[in-house]
C-alpha cells in the first residue's frame, strides 16, 4: 500500500523504488512469480495443486486411450515408410485384438469354473435321482420271471388307430422309506403294442416316479396283458386292456 502523498491520479505517484527486470515470466501464481527465473507456461510438482495435477493426468491418460498402447508396432511400420496415421491404426487395430482375446480367454475361463467337476456335484443329476439306479445287480436274477402280483392294483384302459400311440402317465411311491431299485415289465402274455418307461431304476418314497405306458396297435381288436412294477419289498400289478382299429 503506498502512502496518499505517494499516490497520483489514483495511481502510482513515485517510482523511486521501482526494480526493472530483463525478463518476465508470467507474474501469477501458476504461471511463475516475476522476476524468480521460471518461464514455463504450466509446472507441475510437488508443490502444484493438486487437482491441477490431475487433471493433467487424465490428459495423459485420455490420450493414450485414444491412441492405444504403444506396443513399437507403429513405429515399426513408420520406419517401413508407412504414414504415422495409417501406421498408428493398425497398431491400435493389433492393440484391439490383444484386448479381445484376453476378455475371450477370462470368459472361457469363467465358463470352466461355472462347470461342476463331477457328475456328483451335477445337480441336473441329482434332480434325476429317483429314476437312477442306487445299486447294479441283475435285476432280472434278483426278481425272476416276471409275473401278476396277487392282487389288481389298477386296470389301464386304451384306444388307438392302427399303428398310432395312446399314453397314459401315472406316478408312483415307494411304499417303504427312502429308495428302492425297481423294475417295470409286462407279463409274457403282454403283446408288444404296450411299452413302458422307465423300465428299472429308482423310486422315492417322497416323491413320484412318473411312468409313462404306450399303445400301439399293430392289428385290430382287443389286447390284453399285465404290466408289474416291483422292488424286493413291494409288487405292484397292473391289467392293461387296449383297443385297436
Amino acid at each position: 500500500d503506498l502512502a496518499k502523498d505517494k499516490v497520483a491520479n489514483y495511481g502510482v505517484g513515485d517510482w523511486s523504488t521501482f526494480v526493472e527486470f530483463d525478463e518476465f515470466d508470467g507474474g501469477d501464481g501458476q504461471m511463475g512469480v516475476a522476476g524468480d527465473g521460471q518461464k514455463g507456461l504450466e509446472k507441475f510438482g510437488d508443490d502444484v495443486s493438486p487437482h491441477i495435477a490431475n487433471l493433467q493426468k487424465s490428459k495423459q491418460m485420455s490420450a493414450k486411450v485414444s491412441w492405444g498402447t504403444n506396443s513399437g508396432y507403429a513405429e515399426d511400420l513408420r520406419a517401413q515408410g508407412m504414414e504415422t496415421s495409417r501406421a498408428q491404426q493398425l497398431e491400435n487395430w493389433q492393440n484391439q485384438q490383444e484386448v479381445l482375446k484376453r476378455r475371450q480367454a477370462q470368459r472361457a475361463m469363467t465358463e470352466t469354473f461355472d462347470e461342476v467337476a463331477s457328475d456328483d456335484e451335477d445337480w441336473r443329476t441329482l434332480a434325476k435321482f429317483g429314476v437312477e439306479r442306487n445299486q447294479e445287480f441283475d435285476l432280472d436274477e434278483q426278481f425272476g420271471a416276471v409275473t401278476s402280483g396277487p392282487q389288481i392294483d389298477g386296470v389301464l384302459e386304451l384306444s388307438a388307430l392302427l399303428n398310432q400311440n395312446a399314453v397314459y402317465e401315472f406316478g408312483l411311491r415307494n411304499d417303504y422309506m427312502g429308495f428302492a431299485d425297481f423294475r417295470a415289465s409286462f407279463t409274457s402274455e403282454t403283446g408288444p403294442e404296450w411299452t413302458v418307461q422307465p423300465s428299472e431304476g429308482s423310486i422315492s418314497s417322497r416323491d413320484d416316479t412318473n411312468f409313462i405306458i404306450r399303445f400301439r396297435p399293430n392289428s385290430p381288436g382287443i389286447h390284453e396283458g399285465h404290466l408289474v412294477i416291483e422292488t424286493e419289498d413291494f409288487k405292484k400289478t397292473y391289467q392293461v386292456i387296449g383297443k385297436g382299429g
